[in-house]
């Protein structure tokens, strides 16, 4: 993918995030179809995963760890999840669907 075209369109989906309209307002000010809008985000987001898959190698893996006893969170957390800075605290079983959103929105990022 040409790296010049990438950018205007993270440009764009950025500036689109930020001015507070809808996807197909903000495409009928542009005088760009929606089509071509979700095309591209699609192309990139696709783009950006495509390393990930072809490089069998080098797997990806987040270490997951169960908070020590002498961990102080122990009583409140069940698990917690420490990745590139960020940190996610489960206390119960049923927050695997909040765990499954934050990895997803982790590894697009």
């Amino acid at each position: 993918m040409d790296e010049t075209k990438r950018m205007l369109w993270e440009d764009r989906f950025e500036e689109q995030a930020s001015s507070g309209m809808t996807v197909k307002i903000w495409c009928t000010q542009n005088q760009i179809t929606t089509y071509t809008f979700y095309y591209w985000k699609q192309r990139i987001r696709k783009a950006k995963m495509e390393p990930v898959e072809k490089d069998t190698a080098a797997p990806m893996f987040a270490k997951l760890e169960m908070p020590s006893a002498s961990d102080e969170r122990t009583t409140k957390a069940g698990l917690i999840i420490k990745w590139r800075g960020f940190e996610l605290i489960l206390s119960d079983h049923s927050d695997i669907s909040l765990a499954t959103q934050f990895i997803r929105q982790l590894s697009q990022s």
